[in-house]
């Protein structure tokens, strides 16, 4: 799963280049990423069944924060943090969307400790909501704590290294990932801009440190 975050976000944050064919990006820095609502389940007895076959929750939130620096190959170096927010909200009756906000945000307070046991984020993030197609402000404030919620104690350390690469129709991603993680949980507190202050309960999340470095190659036309 953090892999796959982290490809996303180099992504979606990488510079194209209309006249090179391959494009080399790194990335170093701490990444905390959370998320509230089915299917994510902490251990313990299940909550008991809503009605309908498989009713969407009400609320569904992924967080994904990042400090560290992005360099790529044609020498644009960016340092800073970067939160990214979606939020799905549901009648609970109708269970039609009532919000469908992606936003995100460079100027949000983003702690992490050096052991990776702790973090805590404040961000107001702007974006767009894809049911009424307008802007929207959401403040989001969140903090993290790297013990198992059944022992109470200290989630260890995992460390990942990892390659791969994908390649079709002259297509190639080369993937060299580094990692040190440790599960967490994660609550806090989300309020859009005009709304209620929405309590997000203990959830599914991780603290980690990584490095990853990406090499894409796209055929020229």
């Amino acid at each position: 799963m953090l892999a796959t975050l982290l490809i996303g976000m180099i992504i979606l944050t990488s510079p194209t280049s209309a006249i090179s064919s391959t494009n080399v990006t790194h990335f170093s820095g701490l990444i905390a990423p959370a998320a509230w609502g089915a299917p994510f389940q902490l251990p313990g007895p299940a909550p008991p069944p809503g009605p309908g076959q498989f009713p969407p929750p009400p609320l569904l939130v992924l967080l994904i924060p990042m400090d560290g620096t992005v360099m790529t190959s044609r020498g644009s170096v960016n340092h800073g943090v970067l939160v990214t927010l979606l939020v799905l909200m549901t009648d609970p009756e109708t269970q039609l969307p009532t919000l469908s906000f992606i936003g995100n945000s460079t100027v949000a307070t983003f702690q992490v400790d050096s052991r990776l046991t702790t973090a805590s984020l404040d961000a107001t993030v702007q974006g767009i909501d894809l049911v009424s197609f307008s802007p929207k402000t959401v403040t989001i404030n969140v903090s993290w704590i790297a013990t198992d919620p059944l022992t109470g104690m200290l989630s260890p350390i995992t460390r990942t290294t990892m390659e791969n690469r994908i390649q079709f129709d002259g297509f190639s991603l080369l993937l060299h990932m580094s990692s040190q993680m440790r599960l967490a949980t994660a609550s806090g507190t989300m309020t859009v801009m005009g709304g209620a202050t929405i309590p997000l309960p203990p959830a599914p999340a991780a603290i980690a440190r990584a490095d990853v470095g990406t090499v894409t190659r796209i055929p020229l036309p």
